[in-house]
C-alpha cells in the first residue's frame, strides 16, 4: 500500500470514529438536554382517553413548495410514542401554565393577554396565571440588528421559572431572533419548560385576525413545551410554518392525535374542554371557530 493509501484510510478511519462518538455519545447527550424531563417526584400516570371519532378534521395534502413541510420533512409523532415519554406532564408539582409580560407588553396588549390567559387555561385544561411585568432583558439587546436575542431571554425567565409551572411563556412586543436566523416569532426551551414569543409581527388593524394568530402561536408553543413535536399528518394547530401566511391558514384546533396527549397529559373531559372553549370563541365573535366546536359536539 503506497504511503498516500494509508494516510486515506488513516483518514477514513478517523472520520467513521468520530463519527461513532458524535453519534452514539454527543450528539444523543445534546438531544436528551433539549427533551423535557418527567417529574423526577411523581410516578407516570394518566388514563388513556382512547381514539376520538376524526368526523370533522382534515388530512394534511402534498406539501408546496416553500410550505414548512417542503423544507422540513418530519415524521409523525403517534400517542404511543409521545405516551412513553420522556414528557412534560402535568402532576402534582406542575400545575399551572404562567404568562410572563415583558417590558411594555403588560400595557401594549392589555386586553389580548388576559385572552390569552382564558383561552390557555380552557384550551390546556391547568389553571393559567398572567405574572407581574418585568422589564426587558437588556442585555439581550442586539444594538445593530434592534432585535432581541430569544436564547438569552431564555435563560433569564428560566432563572425565573415559578416552582410549580408546568409551561412558562415570556410575552413582548420587540422583535426576536436566534442564530442564523433574520427573525423568529419565538423560541422554547422543553427542558426548562418556558419559552420567549413576540406579538410584534402579528400585529394587524384586524382585531379578529391578530387575536386568531397570537392564540394560535401560544397554543402551538405550549404544545411544543408539553412534548408534542409538529403535526405531520393533520391540518392541526401543532403544523409548522415558515411564513405568517403559512401560520394564518393553519387551524386552531388540535388533531385528533394531538388531542388525545393533551386530554392524557393533563386528564381532562374532551367535551368539557369543548364547551368551554366555544363559549370563549363565541364572546369573542370567532364565529369560525365556535361553529366549529359546535359541530363536533352534535350541535348543528
Amino acid at each position: 500500500m503506497s504511503r498516500t493509501s494509508k494516510r486515506v484510510l488513516a483518514v477514513a478511519v478517523g472520520l467513521v470514529a468520530w463519527g461513532l462518538i458524535l453519534g452514539v455519545w454527543l450528539l444523543p447527550a445534546v438531544w436528551r438536554r433539549s427533551q423535557a424531563a418527567d417529574c423526577s417526584l411523581c410516578p407516570r400516570s394518566g388514563k388513556d382517553p382512547g381514539r376520538g371519532s376524526e368526523d370533522g378534521f382534515v388530512r394534511q395534502g402534498p406539501p408546496k413548495p416553500g410550505e414548512w413541510r417542503w423544507r422540513y420533512p418530519e415524521p409523525e409523532q403517534t400517542f404511543e410514542q409521545y405516551s412513553v415519554g420522556p414528557v412534560n406532564r402535568r402532576c402534582g408539582h406542575r400545575t399551572t401554565f404562567y404568562l410572563q409580560p415583558l417590558g411594555e407588553a403588560s400595557t401594549r396588549y392589555r386586553g389580548v393577554l388576559e385572552r390569552i390567559r382564558a383561552h390557555s387555561e380552557a384550551y390546556f385544561g391547568v389553571p393559567a396565571k398572567i405574572l407581574d411585568p418585568v422589564p426587558m432583558v437588556a442585555d439581550a439587546l442586539e444594538p445593530e440588528r434592534k432585535q432581541y436575542h430569544a436564547t438569552r431571554i431564555i435563560r433569564h425567565l428560566a432563572d425565573r421559572l415559578p416552582p410549580d409551572a408546568l409551561v412558562s411563556m415570556g410575552i413582548t412586543d420587540r422583535d426576536l431572533y436566534s442564530e442564523g436566523l433574520n427573525f423568529v416569532f419565538g423560541e422554547g426551551s422543553l427542558h426548562q419548560r418556558c419559552g420567549v414569543y413576540s406579538l410584534r409581527r402579528f400585529e394587524t388593524d384586524d382585531a379578529p385576525l391578530f387575536l386568531r394568530r397570537t392564540l394560535k402561536l401560544v397554543s402551538h408553543e405550549a404544545g411544543h413545551i408539553l412534548s408534542i413535536e409538529h403535526c405531520a399528518v393533520w391540518s392541526c394547530v401543532m403544523q409548522g410554518a415558515n411564513t405568517l401566511e403559512e401560520h394564518d391558514g393553519h387551524p386552531m384546533h388540535l388533531c385528533p392525535v394531538d388531542l388525545r396527549k393533551i386530554l392524557w397529559n393533563v386528564g381532562i373531559d374532551g367535551d368539557e374542554r369543548y364547551r368551554n372553549l366555544r363559549r370563549l370563541y363565541g364572546d369573542w365573535g370567532l364565529e369560525a371557530e365556535a361553529g366549529w366546536i359546535a359541530r363536533r359536539l352534535g350541535h348543528p
